[in-house]
């Protein structure tokens, strides 16, 4: 059995659309304002960005990344700072904070960003996340497990997460507490995981799979399209033979009548 895992270096890559407070929760970790934030659904993070600190005796390294579904953010540009973000926190990341504000309604788009992650960096990546939220300030009197537990799409995605999940009130810049408590956690899950971490190799794994899910839509796509277009062409052919079989018809048909006319006449 694994002795409890405490590393000396953690890092940690934030997750999560434009706006949620991935920014300010990096802040929150670091205890210094590193990362540029502002209220607001308008980003702020154009390139996925590494500050470090020590925190309670640790050194610990944050990796910030572009929002999720960004409209003034190419795809292209979009995945090449994702990548970033894997390679900023070589040998690999221990933990990926999925962030989300307690505030917000849960959109299709929220109930995607799960699948997003899969798809980006492989099926193993969910076991080194936890879901992060964010304005603890504003649940009011309402705990985060009733939150969780009133919302079936917001439970699946902890869930799907291992049932991992902390809460931030980045306006509390003093509560030390709340940052080692999120600490515990990813300790908790290092172990979980066999004091491992998301490693680049898994990321170009993903990426190659990704690429052969890419190449294999794109040949099925351009057999089907083939296929269509050579059962276009047999049909146009057969309206064409049809065609031509009920002109020779018609002819032959008329030439009969033709015929039977003139011999009527001639018999007279």
């Amino acid at each position: 059995m694994m002795e409890n895992i405490r590393l000396n270096l953690v890092l940690i890559v934030l997750l999560g659309k434009t706006g949620v407070g991935k920014s300010a929760s990096g802040n929150t970790i670091l205890r210094k304002k590193e990362f540029k934030s502002l209220n607001g659904t308008n980003s702020v993070t154009r390139k996925s960005s590494e500050k470090h600190a020590t925190v309670s005796g640790r050194n610990v390294s944050v990796i910030d990344t572009p929002g999720f579904f960004d409209t003034q953010m190419a795809p292209e540009q979009f995945m090449i700072e994702i990548a970033r973000s894997v390679y900023l926190s070589c040998p690999g990341p221990h933990a990926f904070l999925i962030v989300f504000p307690v505030n917000n309604r849960f959109t299709d788009q929220e109930v995607e960003i799960p699948q997003i992650i899969e798809m980006l960096f492989g099926e193993e990546v969910l076991k080194y996340s936890i879901i992060l939220f964010t304005h603890e300030d504003q649940l009011q009197k309402m705990s985060v497990e009733k939150l969780i537990n009133d919302n079936e799409n917001l439970k699946n995605i902890v869930d799907q997460c291992g049932g991992r999940y902390h809460v931030f009130n980045n306006r509390d810049e003093n509560n030390i507490e709340q940052v080692n408590d999120l600490l515990q956690k990813i300790d908790t899950m290092i172990k979980q995981n066999g004091g491992g971490y998301y490693s680049n190799e898994m990321f170009e794994d993903a990426l190659r799979f990704r690429q052969k899910m890419e190449i294999d839509k794109t040949r099925k796509e351009t057999e089907e399209n083939i296929r269509t277009k050579i059962q276009r062409e047999n049909n146009s052919d057969y309206q064409t033979r049809k065609a031509a079989i009920l002109c020779n018809y018609l002819r032959v048909k008329h030439s009969t009548i033709q015929f039977s006319f003139t011999c009527k006449h001639q018999f007279q």
